[in-house]
């Protein structure tokens, strides 16, 4: 008997932070940040193809294929592990094929969040066909499981699964505010110079001596002299590192730009 192929074709968009400040250490080895995640025009093409597979089959199928200048393919792709931990922790019934085929225009290891945006996306399109499976599983305890299996996959996973607009994050990331009224009107230019920035490097070579303050908690809008959200912690680790992201920035600043930044750890 021939089996059904689902095939979904989506895409992932990228994010930018709008100030970055890394609070403390956690006793779990991450650390607490507080920072303003904003959508970004930039996108992954994915295509998501299910099919059930006959009573004999043993195991489940994941099939993840990437391309771009960086191909993160089989088990070390992110969206691997989404998949993985959606089936085992929703204890999916049967036994299923699922290829994803992601077309990379986000930079890999560039702070832009491409590989947490691909795994939520394949998240959403997992709720979406199971959904009569999980169907038994109420609303809370749905997003429950999909929050804990985010907290598995990256910290910027969280956000990619909201809606997409403006929102604080606290804690590791996770803890999500969104701000409606935080808009920006201007344009964004995203420069990537193709410098690949480790984020588990970055953490370790920053140092944070004493807790910080929350500041970013109480901004509502987008203003470019607010000094608030003109900090990103990892700059002063990053641009010592590679100088090149440093005059990035400063060339923005002088050909006219009202408000420059890095995103994330680096290196956009």
């Amino acid at each position: 008997m021939k089996q059904e192929v689902k095939i979904y074709s989506v895409k992932s968009n990228a994010k930018i932070n709008i100030g970055l400040r890394v609070l403390s250490k956690r006793k779990d080895g991450y650390h607490n940040i507080e920072t303003i995640f904003y959508p970004a025009k930039i996108f992954d093409y994915l295509e998501i193809k299910i099919e059930r597979l006959s009573e004999k089959a043993k195991k489940n199928e994941i099939i993840v294929k990437t391309s771009g200048k960086l191909k993160i393919s089989g088990k070390d792709n992110i969206c691997h592990k989404a998949t993985e931990l959606f089936l085992n922790s929703f204890d999916i019934a049967g036994r299923f094929k699922i290829s994803i085929s992601i077309k990379k225009q986000i930079p890999v290891g560039a702070g832009l969040g491409g590989g947490s945006g691909n795994a939520a996306v394949v998240l959403k399109i997992l709720v979406k066909y199971f959904s009569k499976q999980t169907s038994g599983v109420s609303q809370l305890k749905r997003d429950k499981i999909l929050h804990n299996i985010t907290l598995h996959l990256g910290s910027d996973v969280p956000y990619f699964l909201k809606r997409n607009i403006a929102a604080y994050g606290t804690g590791r990331g996770e803890k999500l505010k969104e701000i409606p009224g935080f808009r920006i009107r201007d344009k964004i230019l995203i420069v990537n110079p193709g410098i690949l920035v480790s984020t588990p490097l970055t953490y370790k070579e920053l140092k944070v001596n004493k807790p910080k303050s929350k500041i970013l908690n109480t901004v509502s809008a987008f203003n470019e002299s607010d000094t608030r959200l003109m900090i990103n912690d990892f700059e002063r680790v990053v641009f010592k590192k590679y100088p090149a992201i440093e005059l990035i920035k400063l060339d923005m600043l002088r050909l006219g730009a009202v408000f420059a930044l890095m995103s994330g750890s680096g290196s956009t």
